[in-house]
């Protein structure tokens, strides 16, 4: 399902000239329908973390499956740009955005020890997608152009019901079964270890009126941090809204969205304008999909070793991220340009990668599909912004891509400095509690 909606959102860029053509219109209001359609996937993230808590992963995906698939094929016989943003922007926006929370998070459940390997896992269908639809879409184009393309695209959307159906919901934990702390509760007897009845208490969340205790952390073992305990006993949006790190990292979301469309709005432009062919650029996206798809796994897997913090590893993945549109502005020829979309790709896998877990880490497991959402929409808001701000900038100056590309390096640059204030106020809330 992710390789799917990825892929179409990440291939739009493919058919910018084509749609440019047919509707007489210029870059920036043509960029701005796949803003709307990558806007709307991620508004929708409140809504589709509510309909997954009520309805669970399988009915969500199925119902975001069937509505994507009949929005993107009615598009294609828009008579104009406006019915084009409503049905391919909106609606399919709104059923691919259906479709996105329940994949990711359904893993989320089922998977403790090595969650942030399985969610990179996962997510790396957003990396298989871009690989894939670029020179599907490019193939697709060429043989039966966009209405064609977008109608055997609305058809892979359909089939998505299909894996939808596969979303297994998690079954309800019996009263006999141990959980995490019941676990560590046995090793603690057998191995006269560290804890007390009172830290036992703590982390069961039965304090009552006792002293407050504070966790001995164990450098091998991540136990459930202060905010997580609180936030079991308060699992609401408001407890979202009052976590300072929490709220610096949806700050730090909005212009690194907007920084990572550009480069896949306008390279394959960019390229040709520059001597590539259509193939070539193409297989740019293709090498930032594959080498995204590669970062996803092995920054999960490392993520998982206890004495390393996902949202670190957020900040450093956005800094190095943002001296790769800088670079992409400098290349000459073909090769420069597998160099630094290979490292565009690379250095930008780990972002989503490790979100879930850095979600738990921050809020706790009961909060994760809500901060999931929340965070989702706050992606949305930018990534309305990002490509019509460099489409519009790059018709501003005549068609020269260059400030459209630097404006991506700044704009991930500061992200990955917000990043690490957010990190740094975990720490020191971590630390207090």
């Amino acid at each position: 399902c992710i390789m799917v909606l990825d892929g179409i959102a990440y291939s739009y860029g493919i058919l910018l000239n084509a749609l440019m053509v047919h509707f007489g219109q210029g870059k920036g209001l043509i960029s701005l329908v796949g803003s709307v359609l990558a806007g709307v996937i991620m508004l929708v993230g409140p809504i589709a973390s509510y309909l997954v808590n009520r309805f669970g992963t399988r009915v969500v995906c199925v119902l975001g499956a069937v509505t994507s698939s009949f929005a993107i094929f009615v598009s294609t016989y828009s008579p104009n740009v406006p019915f084009l943003m409503f049905t391919y922007g909106v609606v399919g926006g709104l059923g691919l955005g259906l479709m996105y929370v329940p994949a990711v998070v359904a893993v989320g459940y089922w998977f403790e020890k090595r969650r942030s390997l399985v969610t990179g896992i996962s997510t790396c269908g957003s990396g298989a997608g871009t690989i894939l639809f670029a020179p599907l879409v490019t193939a697709l184009e060429k043989n039966f152009g966009w209405q064609g393309c977008n109608q055997m695209l609305a058809g892979l959307c359909l089939l998505c019901s299909l894996f939808g159906m596969t979303m297994k919901p998690v079954p309800l934990r019996k009263p006999d079964e141990e959980d995490s702390v019941t676990e560590i509760k046995k090793e603690n007897e057998a191995s006269s270890g560290p804890y007390s009845e009172a830290e036992f208490d703590y982390m069961d969340g039965e304090n009552g009126n006792t002293t407050e205790v504070k966790l001995q952390e164990e450098p091998s073992a991540k136990i459930m941090s202060a905010p997580a305990v609180e936030n079991k006993k308060n699992p609401s949006m408001l407890s979202l809204l009052c976590n300072p790190a929490f709220l610096l990292i949806m700050i730090g979301n909005l212009p690194a969205v907007m920084g990572l469309y550009i480069p896949y709005m306008f390279l394959p432009a960019m390229s040709e304008e520059r001597g590539l062919s259509k193939e070539q650029a193409a297989l740019l996206i293709s090498l930032i999909g594959l080498f995204n798809t590669a970062g996803r796994v092995i920054s999960g897997a490392v993520t998982d070793h206890p004495k390393i913090d996902a949202l670190f590893v957020t900040c450093f993945a956005l800094g190095f991220g943002a001296v790769c549109p800088f670079f992409m502005d400098l290349c000459t020829n073909f090769a420069s340009y597998i160099v630094v979309s290979i490292l565009f790709g690379f250095s930008l896998s780990a972002w989503p990668a490790v979100t879930s877990a850095m979600l738990v880490d921050l809020l706790g497991l009961e909060q994760l599909t809500s901060g999931f959402g929340a965070l989702t929409c706050i992606r949305g808001l930018a990534a309305f912004l990002g490509p019509p701000l460099g489409g519009f900038v790059i018709d501003m100056t005549g068609g020269n891509y260059s400030p459209a590309f630097w404006i991506s390096a700044a704009l991930l640059g500061s992200s990955s400095l917000v990043h690490f204030v957010a990190f740094v106020v975990k720490r020191r809330l971590q630390a207090n509690n």
